[in-house]
């Protein structure tokens, strides 16, 4: 139940999903439609969102570990990401 008393399916609430990539990227669409497909599949909505990193320091700051890139809620999909430091373009 809600904070409001009333009862709401977790499924309506959109998941943000984030796709960081490289402009030459062959493989950001199809991480895109995979993620669209599975949402679809187990019923979840997700918002999602392409992020161009075009620059060293963008990748630095996005803590970018390659191309593509999905984050779930601002979380790598791949756990042993999160303990890289060797962030760039390539």
């Amino acid at each position: 139940m809600g904070g409001d008393g009333c009862r709401h399916d977790m499924n309506d609430v959109p998941v943000s999903v984030e796709i960081l990539h490289t402009v030459g990227c062959g493989n950001w669409q199809a991480a895109r439609d995979a993620v669209s497909r599975v949402a679809e599949e187990v019923g979840v909505v997700v918002t999602l969102t392409d992020t161009v990193v075009d620059t060293p320091e963008a990748a630095r700051a996005l803590r970018f570990p390659g191309s593509p890139t999905v984050r779930v809620r601002g979380r790598d999909v791949q756990p042993e990401a999160e303990e890289r430091a060797d962030y760039g373009l390539g």
